[in-house]
């Protein structure tokens, strides 16, 4: 029974500094955005002090609208009625629409402090920054290999 105690304290003990980790990780990620987006995009810091309040509000908008179409993504595929696949598949088509709206939404946001050129300019450095952040993942991978 002690052993099993001992075992209970090391798993809660190591999930607990995972977690530390994974989300000190996340944190760095997040300021490696925001300083990669703010360089790309040329913000002044007058601009930057509008902006990033109304792109964390964007972000976590997105966020909850993605996770809650995730919700039911785990669901074997082999196990879904052709019924349940085709409302998955309107499920997807909806949840498009509605990112498209946030998109545009934020966009129209976005242009009262910053400007056209630079929307496009934070667009394609999001995808820039994504991009550099797979090719680091797959970096990392190949190394531990």
């Amino acid at each position: 029974m002690k052993r099993f105690f001992i075992l209970i304290l090391f798993c809660a003990f190591a999930l607990g500094s995972s977690s530390a980790i994974a989300q000190e990780r996340n944190e760095n990620i997040e300021a490696a955005k925001v300083a990669y987006l703010t360089d790309k995009v040329e913000l002044t810091a007058e601009q930057a002090q509008k902006f990033w309040p109304v792109y964390n509000e964007y972000e976590a908008k997105r966020r909850d609208l993605m996770k809650g179409y995730r919700s039911g993504y785990r669901k074997n595929l082999d196990d879904m009625s052709e019924q349940e696949a085709k409302a998955r598949i309107d499920e997807m088509f909806d949840t498009r629409d509605r990112e498209l709206a946030l998109e545009k939404e934020y966009a129209a946001r976005y242009q009262r402090i910053i400007s056209t050129k630079q929307l496009i300019r934070l667009y394609r450095a999001e995808r820039d920054f994504t991009k550099l952040l797979l090719k680091k993942l797959d970096n990392s991978r190949a190394a531990n290999k």
